[in-house]
């Protein structure tokens, strides 16, 4: 299909053809990344985050001498991944009606900006932002560690980026659930899906067992089969126990969680748009 173009104060704009989409999702990123980069929630999190993280200091203090780097380590690995997706969960909950509310959205989709164009940007942009947020929270937390003889290591690396994806999971889920109602449900959907995500290996352990509610109860085993199918495990990006222990982080498994934790972000990404293509926003 030949591009389209029209002529704008003496520019020529592409309005069709793949560069042209990209540059809309561009558009649109960059105009959620400065929106919400901009809030006082964000900031308020960011800056009570940065708090917990010198505070760890404090806490070090109380552990023996030679566990105080380990104390730092643990406190970090465990507070940096749920502030960000509670931040993700926050902020992508609200990517939508926002812009409902504000009427925005009625002034941006009849131009050649498509819905699954504006979704994407939105969500692309905000997951640009829960990087810029980790980022930061990680540099405050190496110089805690390393002020506490600790060192930042390839394992802790990995368990960062690993932790960067379940973020981009998360908020793939809340941008499904934004598109699909509001905001207040979408929180409460978004943060069930998360907690049970994270003892989705419970369930499995039980549905494996002989004894048990999910092996004696019929209806039980059959919801477990259904949490099992549909709730992505996000215990697969916690490697901080395998960090505990000093083992190391085959990169294979960084590489298959990273597979794993994409492909469902994916699939919830384009659930989202389906639904989002398909909602009355009269």
């Amino acid at each position: 299909m030949s591009a389209h173009k029209t002529r704008y104060a003496g520019v020529t704009l592409q309005v069709t053809g793949p560069r042209a989409s990209l540059n809309r999702i561009s558009a649109v990123m960059g105009n959620t990344l400065r929106e919400a980069g901009r809030t006082r929630l964000f900031y308020g999190v960011l800056g009570v985050a940065v708090l917990l993280l010198l505070g760890s200091v404090v806490l070090s203090d109380l552990a023996l001498v030679d566990q105080q780097a380990r104390l730092v380590q643990d406190f970090g690995l465990f507070t940096i991944p749920l502030i960000t997706v509670l931040t993700g969960v926050i902020l992508g909950v609200a990517l939508l009606q926002k812009e409902i509310e504000k009427k925005t959205l009625y002034a941006i989709l009849p131009k050649p900006v498509r819905r699954s164009e504006f979704l994407l940007g939105k969500y692309f942009g905000l997951c640009t932002l829960l990087l810029l947020e980790m980022a930061a929270l990680s540099l405050c937390w190496f110089a805690v560690l390393t002020l506490r003889g600790g060192a930042v290591t390839g394992p802790i690396l990995s368990a960062l980026l690993l932790s960067y994806v379940e973020v981009m999971l998360v908020t793939a889920i809340a941008t499904f659930f934004s598109a699909l109602s509001s905001p207040m449900l979408s929180g409460l959907l978004t943060l069930g899906m998360f907690a049970i995500g994270r003892i989705a290996y419970v369930v499995i352990d039980l549905m494996s067992a002989t004894k048990g509610v999910f092996a004696e109860v019929p209806a039980m085993r059959a919801l477990g089969r259904v949490i099992v199918a549909v709730v992505p495990d996000l215990s697969a990006f916690n490697v901080s126990d395998e960090l505990l222990l000093g083992w190391d982080v085959p990169p294979e498994y960084v590489l298959q969680a990273m597979g794993y934790g994409l492909s469902y972000a994916a699939i919830f990404l384009v659930l989202g748009l389906l639904v989002f293509e398909r909602r009355d926003l009269t």
